[in-house]
Parts: C-alpha cells; sequence; structure tokens
C-alpha cells in the first residue's frame, strides 16, 4: 500500500532488518522470529521460497467459502497478495522495503468447495530501483489452476521502513483468536439454497441478510466483515480492524482489504440480479493507496455498479478508514440470467 509516510514493522524485529529479505524470511519461518497475527488467522504454510519465487498454501476451509459453499473467490485474492509479497521480499537488500500498489486477480472457472489445501505461487519478472511486478497462480489440491494474478510493488531504499519498539501492535489492542477457528467445525447454517435464488432476486437476498433472516457467508463471518447498507446497485460492508488482520509491517494485510472489496463488488452486481440469475465472479484489480492502521476502527467499502449488463455487469468499490480512501477495485462478475 503507498504510503504517505515512513512504514512501521510490525513483527519484523530490528535485527532482521538488517539481513536481506530472502534471509529474514527465512528467520520467520524456522522459528528464530515472531509470526504476524495474519498468520495465524489464514492458517498460512510456507511450501517454498528462494530468491524471487515464494509458494505459499492455506488450507481450503468451510470458513474460507462463500454463500454458494464454495470457496469465496476473495480468498484467491488474499492468497496471491501474500504469496506475491514473499516473493518481491525475498529480492530485497538489507534494510529494504515494498508495498503493495497494484493487485489483479482473473478467476479461472468457478472456485472448488472446500479441500484441503490451496497454493500460491508467486515469481517476480521484472524490478528495478523503483518497481517490481510479479506474476503467479493459485492452484488446487489436484493442481489444476484456480486464478492467475499479477501484481505491482513500490520499492523503497534501506533505512525507509522503521520498526515499531519492542515488535507489538498499538497500545490496548488485544489480539482475536481467529488462528483456532480454522480448525473447528463452521457452524451447521445451510448457505443459499436454489430454492431461495430461484424464489428471490439478488437484492431481496441480501435485505434477507440485513434483517438476519439468511445467514452471512462463512468467509465473511470469519472475518469479521459484515453487510450495513444494501439498495440497487449499491452495498456497504464493514470491517472491524484488529490485530489478528496484521502483515509483518504492523499493517492490515491488503489481501483483507482485497477481500473485502471483493464482496462490495460482487454483492453490488447481486443487487440488480433478478430471481433465479447464477453468479460468477471473473476478476478483481484493486489499487492500494495508503495503509490501515491498527486503530481499533473500521474499514467500511462501498460497492456501486458501474455497468449494468444481462450477462456481464461491472461494479466498483472504495474503501475507506478513518474517513480517508485507501484502496480502490474493480470487479467483473458474470451472469447467468435465469430461463
Amino acid at each position: 500500500m503507498t504510503r504517505g509516510q515512513r512504514a512501521q514493522a510490525g513483527v519484523f524485529a530490528a535485527g532482521l532488518l538488517a539481513v536481506p529479505g530472502l534471509e529474514a524470511l527465512r528467520e520467520i519461518h524456522a522459528g528464530r522470529s515472531p509470526q504476524p497475527p495474519i498468520h495465524q488467522w489464514s492458517g498460512r504454510r510456507l511450501v517454498a521460497l528462494q530468491q524471487g519465487e515464494a509458494s505459499i498454501a492455506v488450507p481450503a476451509s468451510d470458513w474460507f467459502c462463500g454463500p454458494k459453499g464454495r470457496l469465496h473467490s476473495g480468498i484467491f485474492a488474499f492468497l496471491l497478495d501474500m504469496t506475491h509479497l514473499y516473493a518481491v521480499v525475498s529480492t530485497l537488500p538489507a534494510g529494504g522495503g515494498c508495498t503493495t500498489a497494484e493487485l489483479s486477480v482473473t478467476v479461472l472457472g468457478e472456485p472448488p468447495p472446500s479441500g484441503a489445501e490451496i497454493t500460491g505461487l508467486s515469481r517476480v519478472i521484472y524490478s528495478d530501483e523503483r518497481n517490481a511486478l510479479a506474476e503467479g497462480l493459485v492452484t488446487g489440491q489436484d493442481g489444476r489452476p484456480l486464478a492467475h494474478s499479477t501484481s505491482r510493488y513500490f520499492l523503497f531504499a534501506p533505512g525507509v521502513v522503521v520498526p515499531r519498539p519492542g515488535g507489538e501492535p498499538p497500545p490496548g489492542m488485544r489480539p482475536r483468536a481467529t488462528g483456532a477457528m480454522l480448525g473447528e467445525p463452521v457452524p451447521q447454517i445451510a448457505p443459499v439454497g436454489a430454492a431461495q435464488l430461484e424464489r428471490l432476486s439478488g437484492l431481496e437476498i441480501l435485505t434477507a441478510q440485513l434483517n438476519g433472516e439468511i445467514p452471512a457467508a462463512p468467509v465473511d463471518r470469519y472475518a469479521g466483515i459484515r453487510l450495513i447498507e444494501a439498495e440497487d446497485g449499491r452495498v456497504v460492508f464493514s470491517l472491524p480492524v484488529h490485530p489478528g488482520l496484521l502483515q509483518e509491517l504492523g499493517t492490515v494485510f491488503g489481501g483483507v482489504i482485497a477481500l473485502l472489496a471483493n464482496s462490495a463488488t460482487g454483492a453490488a452486481v447481486q443487487t440488480i440480479a433478478p430471481a433465479g440469475t447464477g453468479f460468477t465472479a471473473l476478476d478483481l484489480k484493486v489499487n492500494f493507496l495508503r495503509p490501515a492502521r491498527a486503530e481499533g476502527e473500521e474499514l467500511i467499502a462501498t460497492g456501486a455498479i458501474t455497468h449494468r449488463g444481462r450477462r456481464l455487469s461491472i461494479a466498483n468499490a472504495v474503501v475507506t478508514y478513518q474517513g480517508r480512501r485507501i484502496a480502490i477495485a474493480t470487479g467483473t462478475t458474470a451472469l447467468t440470467p435465469p430461463e
């Protein structure tokens, strides 16, 4: 995320800032330096890491499913942002820093249901003194590609990243114990069924969710994402910021912001769909503008339709924090009209 001020490190100890990025990441995953909270939140597992390349797996948990009982496409963006970051950090010199400027994700077909794991793979394909470009995939347990992505990073010269004393979250912030939830069963609440989809329009489904008549998707309940407004062509979601969402530099992980933006763009399209319409997320592009600090307030994502089509609709999302824009996203959704 582009920073208008100097970054503060979260779990990165000052000593790690004095070694190359590849060595610092290896120290963290060897247990010689603390993991960031997002490590426990995601249940991630480092599969492979070398200069300019990284591979990370996360559980294909029931908690990461959307309303149709399949993996939420926003989880692909979450995993890819994490994997791209590792690939880029592995190329940095001692004291160097980077921040995500843009993330683009294309979903390859219908997301699968929950299973064992999904794996993100990323490789840096270009780098100069100021920018890096990474390309990657998410694959399923069988190796089938599920999503493709590119991501652009801004690079910072050594000395820009300043560690937070002690590597602790801000005073007064209590980490939320979400890590164990991935190992717990999802409460037996049925997803939106075929009968409801045939009977209710997209807006009626979201209105029922607002009224507590239809439960939120598991991924929203796990992350803490809450629908607060829904009308024709427009939705608003909120996400309280807590230390469990923080990455290595002590700010909200960009993949969480992408997940929230994905929910907003998809739901905005849902509001204009008549009863019986099927939805398939096709792509998401997020531009990160500034970081969100863990200060106990809410991320607000407002999604709005920019193109209404019978078979293809596009929505934008603006994510704000403390009244300031921190990200802008565009999402495309394919619609299958009722027969």
